[in-house]
């Protein structure tokens, strides 16, 4: 049996490789699920708070350099894996429907960022395609956290 560790490298390692490669398909669709978000959010949830936050930096930096964005991915996944794995400490983590309800809330926040510092943020936006990728992310994010990521943290 694989330990809780290279479990969880290799759930973030499939996530991300995922993300990657369902990328073209994803961009046809109208709502789709953030795989990396998922990642960073799930990782730091398993991690301490710097080694989240350098999480968060090092997938951002890796979107921004394939999406050729702006540069807020980096610091916004930065700031949400550093406040995922602080926020874990201060939250009871064993509640059934935490990390579902964690990703949901958090992959919306980062959307409307995102989309609020590019100024690209309306109302559908951030109260329709944000909302439903974050519900789309929620639910891969929690079947994998559930599956696949162990549940001693």
């Amino acid at each position: 049996m694989a330990r809780p560790g290279l479990r969880n490298a290799l759930l973030l390692f499939v996530l991300v490789v995922l993300h990657f490669s369902l990328r073209p398909l994803f961009m046809e669709w109208p709502v789709a699920p953030d795989l990396l978000t998922a990642a960073v959010l799930l990782g730091s949830l398993s991690l301490r708070a710097g080694n989240a936050a350098l999480l968060g930096f090092t997938l951002g930096l890796l979107e921004e350099a394939i999406a050729l964005a702006g540069g807020w991915t980096a610091l916004l996944y930065t700031v949400a894996g550093f406040a995922g794995a602080r926020f874990r400490d201060v939250i009871f983590a064993d509640v059934r429907f935490f990390v579902p309800l964690y990703l949901f809330l958090a992959t919306w926040l980062i959307h409307v960022a995102i989309a609020a510092l590019t100024a690209s943020l309306d109302v559908t936006t951030g109260l329709v395609i944000a909302p439903a990728d974050a519900l789309l992310t929620a639910a891969i994010g929690g079947l994998a956290e559930r599956h696949l990521l162990s549940t001693s943290r």
